[in-house]
Order: C-alpha cells, then structure tokens, then sequence
C-alpha cells in the first residue's frame, strides 16, 4: 500500500460530533406530523445512515415529509452543532504535511458539509466533497466514493477511506480499498469489526500513525 496519496473521509463520528442538530431535526420533523419525539439513544445509532433507514423503523408516516420537515430544521440546526471531534486539527495538519490528499465523502448533504468546512476553516484541508444530496445510493453503496475519485482524478488503489461506521467500510470493500475504522459514539463497534477494516483505531489523532503502518515498504527476510 505504498502508492496510498489521498483519504475519504467520512465526517460525523470521524471527523465531528453534530449529534444535538441531528437530534433536533429529527424531532422537529416528527413533532410537525404529530408524532412523539425519540430520546437521543435512539437516534443517534442511526447517523451515518440514510434518513429513510431510521424513519422506516420510527414510524409508517410518509418519509418525504418526513424528510423535507427533518431539512428544514437541519439548515437552521447542523452547522450551528457540529463541533470538532478531540486531535482532528492535529491530525488534518499532519497528514497534509505529508503530502496527502484529503476528501471528504458523507451522508451529509453538501451544503451542511460545505458549511461545516467554512465553520472550522478546513477549506486549506479538503480539496474535494460530496454529499449524500449528489448520489442516487449513499453508503454502504460506494457511489459516493467513486463521485470522490473522479473528482480527485484517483484511483481506488491509490486511496484509503477513513470512516466510523459499517457503512464506510463496506462502501470502500465494494472498491477493494483498504479502510481505517475509528470507533466513535455513532457506530456500534461489533458490527464495525464485522466488516473487516483493515484497521481499526481508537480516534482520529491516531490515524497518521495508522496509515504510516500501511505504507510502510515491505522488507525481505
């Protein structure tokens, strides 16, 4: 894997916690089609999935609805939330000082992802983006990915997915590129093994020190 020159990037549980606007969109949106609003604990598992798995096992409401009043709660909410995930500026400053090339691909839809970038200044990290909003299949389907790569002009070879979810990582098996898990509040860490990432750390600050393991040549006996 000594060719690796860009990483996706999944964004929450990877790269930031928005949790509490999630949780307030999503309670807006049941509240306005009178129904009762969900705690947090069952909410939050489903982030980093598409908004219909989590409204299909909450209630038989139609999901545009749904859909359109969880969204405009969401551009008043999302990026207000978010906050940085501990170590992330860090470890976006490393990686670029070696010279890596950094994307981000997310459920998110682009403007909440393009908002979230200018809150924090990360334009000067991620070159590319893609949002759930520019997609026919979001993750675990890797359509997302492939819209990243042609974007940066790269091969899956040639680049390594960084997610917390089963999602991230079955969308990057499905391009035979390798993956970082990181373990975050969002994903369920046994289901986030069974999928087999080719590693697995603990946080985001540990990434530089996961992907120098993967591209380090390997030397005969």
């Amino acid at each position: 894997m000594s060719g690796i020159k860009y990483l996706i990037f999944d964004l929450d549980g990877t790269l930031i916690d928005s949790s509490d606007g999630v949780v307030e969109a999503v309670n807006y949106s049941l509240q306005l089609v009178g129904l009762p609003p969900r705690s947090p604990d069952e909410i939050t598992p489903y982030i980093g999935y598409s908004l219909k798995v989590m409204y299909a096992d909450f209630t038989n409401h139609p999901y545009e609805d749904l859909r359109c009043h969880f969204q405009t709660r969401a551009r008043e909410v999302i990026v207000t939330s978010a906050r940085k995930l501990h170590g992330v500026d860090q470890a976006l400053h490393t990686l670029r000082q070696r010279g890596l090339r950094l994307s981000i691909a997310s459920t998110k839809i682009r403007s909440h992802i393009e908002g979230i970038i200018g809150k924090f200044g990360w334009q000067q990290h991620f070159e590319v983006f893609a949002g759930g909003d520019e997609v026919t299949r979001v993750k675990p389907d890797p359509e997302i990915l492939d819209l990243v790569l042609r974007r940066m002009q790269a091969e899956p070879a040639e680049a390594v997915m960084v997610g917390d979810t089963e999602n991230d990582i079955k969308a990057a098996h499905a391009l035979s590129m390798p993956s970082i898990a990181v373990r975050s509040p969002f994903g369920d860490p046994a289901r986030l093994q069974l999928c087999q990432p080719t590693v697995t750390v603990d946080s985001i600050s540990d990434v530089p020190d996961a992907l120098a393991s993967l591209t380090e040549p390997e030397v005969d006996a």
